[in-house]
């Protein structure tokens, strides 16, 4: 620990913050395809193509050695697709109609269905 130079006791050394960049996740494109970095690991955003996507790593050591690279395959699931029918098709004011999402499909399992009454323009 540093001393102070008039009376020679130990000086103490001010709390200084320090500020770590906030993970952020990069969104990567055709425009905007590789990240460099020194970290081991890193944060994206897959590009919204359903499918799969491949991405690669090449890393480089302190004598400027490449390695081949290693690739990983990553499956991008399709959003759902809602499909709404109802039931009668024309009703009285009043009257009850029944909405049926039951035709909605995902390459998943669908969890929830969200009805709702859109208001009619003005």
């Amino acid at each position: 620990m540093p001393t102070d130079a008039g009376t020679g006791k130990q000086a103490a050394i001010p709390a200084v913050p320090i500020l770590l960049p906030t993970p952020t996740a990069t969104a990567l494109s055709p425009s905007n395809a590789s990240i460099s970095t020194t970290s081991p690991t890193v944060s994206v955003t897959v590009p919204a193509i359903a499918g799969t996507i491949t991405f690669s790593l090449v890393v480089t050591d302190n004598l400027g050695v490449k390695s081949a690279p290693a690739y990983a395959t990553v499956a991008v699931q399709a959003p759902p697709i809602a499909v709404l029918a109802a039931s009668p098709a024309t009703v009285t004011e009043g009257g009850p109609i029944q909405l049926s999402g039951s035709a909605s499909t995902s390459s998943g399992s669908i969890v929830n269905y969200l009805f709702s009454l859109v208001p009619a323009a003005p």
